[in-house]
């Protein structure tokens, strides 16, 4: 059986370069950076002396996730260098004739005639190319 601290030591051993963000919670702003988790640990806490900050006002994350990139930082302008994902409409077309689902197909709606008092119209639904309805509301 291997403990909590073992793992994180194997974890910074074979992930030398978990670069991690000391950063205040309430703006984001950046207030140092340090390489491994205890390291930041103890960054963040020299940092809350110093600063005289409480404790919630400071906290540390990995660099990937604070700066929300895969590949690493992102530039000093917050763009990342790589194109955003194309936007796919999802859901009921303005005219509600049309069904769009996660990955882009067009189904038609189907409106059934019994009428939904709790929605205030009428059931709706699709049938994909396999056959299979899904209801939509």
């Amino acid at each position: 059986m291997i403990t909590f601290s073992e793992l994180r030591e194997i974890f910074e051993t074979y992930n030398p370069a978990a670069q991690f963000v000391i950063f205040n919670t309430k703006t984001r702003a950046v207030l140092g950076q340090a390489v491994g988790y205890e390291a930041a640990k103890d960054r963040a806490r020299q940092v809350r002396q110093q600063q005289h900050l409480k404790f919630d006002d400071v906290s540390f994350m990995t660099s990937r996730r604070f700066y929300g990139a895969t590949t690493g930082q992102q530039g000093a302008s917050g763009t990342s260098a790589a194109p955003a994902p194309r936007k796919i409409p999802f859901g009921v077309s303005r005219d509600g004739r049309t069904f769009t689902n996660v990955h882009g197909q067009r189904y038609p709606v189907e409106y059934s005639r019994n009428y939904n008092p709790s929605k205030r119209g009428r059931f709706r639904g699709y049938t994909d190319a396999q056959g299979n309805y899904h209801d939509i509301d």
